[in-house]
């Protein structure tokens, strides 16, 4: 048997352990919080990422991200899971993101623009077939990740889990003893 291996798969062990409290912290804290203080995005611009991601799962017949508290939980998720570096490149690709809004927009600063600007400069990164202009690749990288953390939230929320999805606490029954050609 290798130590070395052995002794790495204790310390993931116990670093699941670990980690494992944390998360499900953070989902008890973002369904039960009356107000939130932003941890990890800025204050100032915690309301327009929240708006951004309701453009991205806005509310329809389901609550949207703002009404489930998905910004909530992607900040506090990338405080407590990402590492330093991941964190840094998010910050630079939301200040390029904000650039890329406002000059697009024509505006001075990314609290004058409205909600389809916003939805604009999402459309340009996200939607299939558009090409990233040249400079922008740290904005459409900012595009893309707060999509996948919108949506990740989104599937791994407890109301979306219980009431949108496939969700069975206990896959199948337990039958015992019958016939295989009842069941």
């Amino acid at each position: 048997m290798d130590r070395r291996k052995a002794l790495r798969n204790i310390g993931s062990g116990i670093g699941a352990i670990a980690i494992t409290p944390t998360v499900v912290s953070l989902f008890q804290s973002c369904q039960t919080a009356v107000t939130y203080t932003p941890v990890f995005i800025p204050a100032e611009d915690f309301g327009i990422v929240s708006n951004l991601m309701e453009l991205i799962i806005p509310k329809t017949d389901i609550p949207g991200a703002i009404e489930l508290k998905l910004p909530e939980f992607a900040d506090a998720y990338i405080d407590a899971v990402w590492d330093k570096e991941r964190q840094d490149n998010f910050v630079d690709a939301w200040k390029a993101f904000k650039e890329a809004g406002t000059s697009a927009a024509g505006k001075t600063n990314a609290s004058e623009l409205s909600g389809t600007d916003w939805d604009a400069q999402l459309a340009k990164y996200l939607k299939p077939g558009n090409d990233v202009p040249a400079g922008e690749e740290d904005a459409a990288k900012f595009a893309g990740q707060l999509r996948n953390l919108t949506v990740n939230a989104f599937k791994t929320n407890e109301f979306i889990g219980e009431n949108v999805l496939a969700y069975a606490p206990v896959p199948g029954q337990q039958k015992g003893c019958v016939d295989l050609m009842e069941t």
